[in-house]
């Protein structure tokens, strides 16, 4: 049970990595309109920006890309690391 909750886990964390990479179901623009009027920046004098220019500022496609990376590659590693358990047999 313990081995398939990791490939469940690692399937899930992959998916959230794929959906921020690839912007699926309009991931990435969401996460910008939320950037981008911010109430933290307000409060610390940062105006509101249009969240199609977030979305095109170098550092957030490089931050976008490094984090969804990472979760996918995660996700890939749970996954096949659950399947290698899985067929090599209890850890006994």
């Amino acid at each position: 049970m313990q081995i398939l909750a990791v490939v469940g886990f690692g399937v899930l964390l992959g998916f959230i990595g794929l959906a921020m990479t690839r912007n699926l179901f309009g991931f990435v623009d969401a996460e910008a309109r939320r950037l981008s009027r911010n109430p933290l920046n307000r409060l610390w004098g940062i105006p509101d920006r249009d969240p199609a220019e977030l979305r095109q500022a170098a550092g957030f496609n490089v931050a976008r890309f490094l984090v969804g990376g990472a979760a996918l590659l995660l996700g890939a590693a749970a996954v096949i690391g659950g399947i290698v358990l899985l067929v090599s047999g209890p850890l006994d």
